[in-house]
């Protein structure tokens, strides 16, 4: 049985997942950021893995540059064939962006796992609200046209407590009314509410008919608290599903 492994380290966290051939994820796990890929690829063999000895393909994509070297040797014998995804990696998606070099491959890959679970026939808002919030576009045609980027919830929670004098850094998960009333509710609320209008505007930006594809901690508790009102789909592997979709491009080639 031939498995793929696809990794994605994030700011905070590393992610795997495990595929067969025909698409479908077998499992996932998210792993604390100390771990190198090759750990965590050993780990999601012995769970998944059907007693296979290695994966027979991985992806690999990271934001954290510093570890990437080491991650990527950490993978040797995990997997037959390992793809260290960048911008200039061979994906059926065309890439329109002035500085491709400094374009992050887990936006790249969202896009692709957007263009999996939505079609390339029409346009796709792909939203990423995690540690730092990504919105880019996809133009019909499979065409990544462009994207902005923000800062994620808990930035800007962290953001107001450190930049003021007396404001308290709220959790995340809690009461986010549409008027706050306390200070931790208010926070709260005008960061997630925040958020939410900021999709409402690249919904808009992206056209009457573009489909909407969101990710990311964040976007699960805007969904969870119904703040939207356009449907979405949501996909908690967007990422690792686009490295898959990396995977059986350059193999079909």
């Amino acid at each position: 049985m031939e498995l793929k492994l696809t990794i994605d380290r994030g700011n905070t966290t590393m992610k795997g997942g495990v595929w067969d051939t025909s698409k479908r994820l077998l499992g996932s796990e998210v792993f604390p950021p100390e771990l190198s890929a090759g750990e965590a690829a050993s780990a999601l063999l012995r769970t998944y893995g059907s007693g296979c000895e290695a994966f027979a393909s991985a992806a690999y994509c990271t934001v954290v540059g510093s570890r990437r070297s080491d991650d990527l040797l950490s993978l040797r014998g995990k997997a037959q064939r390992v793809i260290n995804v960048d911008a200039s990696t061979p994906m059926p998606m065309q890439i329109l962006y002035a500085t491709p070099a400094t374009l992050g491959a887990d936006r790249l890959a969202a896009a692709l796992g957007a263009i999996d679970l939505a079609g390339s026939n029409t346009p796709l808002l792909v939203a990423d609200i995690g540690t730092a919030a990504t919105f880019d576009f996809v133009a019909p045609g499979a065409v990544y046209a462009g994207g902005n980027i923000a800062p994620g919830i808990g930035m800007r929670l962290k953001a107001l407590h450190s930049y003021t004098a007396a404001l308290p850094e709220p959790e995340t998960d809690g009461p986010i009314p549409a008027w706050g009333k306390s200070t931790d509710e208010a926070l709260r609320s005008g960061a997630f509410r925040g958020m939410a209008a900021e999709l409402e505007y690249y919904h808009r930006m992206a056209g009457p008919v573009a489909q909407a594809v969101l990710t990311g901690g964040g976007a699960e508790y805007i969904l969870k608290n119904k703040l939207l009102s356009f449907d979405s789909l949501y996909d908690p592997h967007l990422v690792l599903r686009g490295l898959n979709s990396i995977i059986d491009y350059n193999e079909n080639r």
